[in-house]
């Protein structure tokens, strides 16, 4: 449940159901933590979640920024239909930049969706893998990918809707169409000033070592939304068979390198003083060296379930999103008696 939570403060308390050790007397734990970013009940509407935790993120990036949004949770939290509400919200003001631009000068978003299935990549626009390589200006070009000039909302949307369906989904014990890989959605913003591509103009897919393409220029935009893998535990994956064993090892393999990123990026922040960033891990975080730079802003919005059943996988993700994100108060704990009936 959350409490207090108008306006985006608020606390969220976990509720356990637990057994005392003489197995015939139960008590509730109870468990409240504070993000440092605030929270939102699961009836908040998608207008609340955007202007919470994406639009500053929008803004930064219209104003010639890196900002990155992830999404982070178990599987079937809700993770990928929060990314689509907050990007349904969004699209109206990218594309307001790509009709009117920063000076009156129309020039087009350009639009990447690629999906990371351990160490695999694939353009989820095209259906084609993707093979990562090492770019002369740094960082990677991903040869296969494609970059998609984009002028209205509407546009924005479709390629969304086109990129969610390609998506590798799977039957797991936790969720009928789970995801199975990571979809990194990059939407690079024109420039304040500088003239626009030629039609019909082909650009390689960039990420890292300043990520934006050269045609774009320096005061180009970059807005990237993460709609991560739901984390899976060893209980959740043990009647499976081994190829989704395998996808599930990838997977918290993959989670565990972007969490120690971002962990030093928030500790950087906090601290003022220079972290390792151990990005090369994976290939999902060397696709988002960029989002961890010292100009960037970075969000990580935790999503959890109400279910019972989900308690424990739901105190997992709060912790883990406390602890990266920082600034938050303690968590604190109490417990309260179960009343036996008859």
């Amino acid at each position: 449940s959350v409490e207090g939570g108008g306006g985006g403060g608020g606390r969220v308390v976990a509720h356990a159901c637990l057994m005392k050790p003489d197995l015939v007397r139960m008590y509730l734990r109870h468990t409240a933590m504070s993000p440092s970013g605030g929270a939102l009940g699961e009836g908040a509407a998608g207008e609340e979640v955007y202007r919470l935790a994406a639009h500053p993120l929008v803004e930064h990036a219209l104003s010639g920024g890196q900002a990155t949004l992830l999404t982070y949770g178990q599987t079937g939290s809700g993770k990928t239909y929060t990314i689509e509400q907050v990007f349904s919200l969004a699209s109206p003001l990218l594309a307001a930049r790509a009709r009117h631009g920063a000076r009156g000068s129309a020039a087009p978003l350009r639009v990447s969706a690629v999906e990371v299935l351990g160490r695999r990549c694939v353009d989820l626009l095209s259906g084609s893998p993707c093979q990562p390589l090492a770019a002369a200006e740094g960082g990677i070009e991903l040869k296969g990918a494609t970059l998609r000039q984009v002028w209205s909302g509407a546009q924005l949307e479709e390629l969304l809707a086109a990129a969610s369906a390609a998506r590798a989904t799977q039957a797991t014990g936790a969720n009928a169409t789970s995801s199975r890989s990571h979809m990194v959605l990059s939407i690079d913003v024109p420039p304040h000033q500088g003239p626009p591509p030629p039609p019909g103009a082909t650009e390689a897919v960039r990420f890292g070592g300043g990520g934006r393409p050269p045609a774009a220029g320096p005061a180009a935009g970059r807005l990237t939304l993460v709609d991560c893998a739901g984390s899976e535990w060893a209980a959740d994956s043990a009647a499976h068979c081994r190829e989704r064993q395998r996808e599930g090892a990838e997977i918290n393999t993959s989670l565990h390198a972007l969490k120690n990123c971002v962990r030093a990026f928030a500790e950087r922040a906090r601290s003022g003083r220079a972290a390792r960033m151990p990005f090369r891990d994976a290939l999902l975080t060397r696709l988002l060296a960029d989002s961890f730079g010292d100009s960037c802003q970075l969000a990580v919005l935790g999503c959890v379930s109400p279910a019972s059943a989900a308690t424990e996988h739901s105190l997992s993700t709060l912790r883990t999103v406390m602890e990266l994100a920082g600034g938050g108060e303690e968590a604190q704990s109490w417990t309260s008696h179960v009343r036996r009936v008859g």
